[in-house]
């Protein structure tokens, strides 16, 4: 095993941060960057092992964990520090989704949003619920359901189960027709009925329910049945 310098051990401008300003952080390793976030490390064990050791973990299984598994899985990791890095992580998801602060003022907006990020199978009917915060701004998406030509199940449930764990505010309902035209059908009137009710129930405001075709969409809200 090659050995390896605590951070004391380091020349003064070769520490992270006199490294940082002096290189620029492009010149820093992930373990380096990490140790400049955390700032300091814990009682025997300097910042920079301890960022190492998170960073030995990958950042996908880091992404997926929440604080309190980040604290048990990685010792010496205490909460301040955990939540440190899950706030890092979500900064890097934001800058890197060019959506991340897309606000949906109307259904136009959502059906834009949901244009450009979904790509549909046209010869089946999708369910896609958008997440969203008390400004409107895009917490996360998910297709929840994909069905036949002329028909999709799916239950409240579904949808609701996502807009508790991502702790939201409202959501928009969204699903295509991929054939005939944009109007609602019996059942999709119903289904919004449960689904507003279920809203209601867990605390969440439904905003629309917005079917689309290939040329437009129908809204819910705007028509007068929300």
């Amino acid at each position: 095993m090659y050995p390896k310098k605590s951070i004391r051990e380091l020349p003064k401008d070769l520490r992270p941060r006199e490294k940082l300003a002096k290189f620029g952080a492009s010149n820093l390793s992930d373990e380096e960057l990490l140790a400049v976030i955390f700032g300091s490390g814990t009682k025997g064990e300097d910042v920079i092992s301890l960022a190492s050791k998170v960073v030995s973990l990958g950042w996908e299984t880091l992404m997926s964990m929440d604080v309190e598994e980040l604290t048990k899985k990685i010792k010496g990791l205490g909460f301040a520090k955990a939540c440190q890095l899950k706030a890092v992580i979500e900064l890097a998801k934001r800058i890197n989704d060019p959506y991340g602060d897309f606000k949906i003022s109307n259904p136009q907006d959502a059906y834009n949003f949901v244009k450009k990020k979904v790509l549909f199978d046209e010869r089946r009917e999708h369910l896609i619920a958008l997440y969203l915060t008390p400004t409107n701004k895009v917490v996360d998406y998910e297709v929840v359901a994909i069905g036949k030509m002329n028909s999709l199940y799916a239950e409240p449930k579904d949808i609701l189960y996502t807009a508790v764990k991502k702790a939201c505010s409202s959501l928009i309902v969204l699903h295509n027709h991929p054939k005939g035209d944009a109007r609602p059908s019996k059942e999709d009137i119903e289904f919004t009925k449960r689904l507003k009710q279920a809203c209601e129930l867990l605390g969440f405001e439904l905003l629309d329910h917005i079917i689309i075709n290939q040329k437009e969409f129908f809204s819910f809200r705007s028509n007068g049945l929300l």
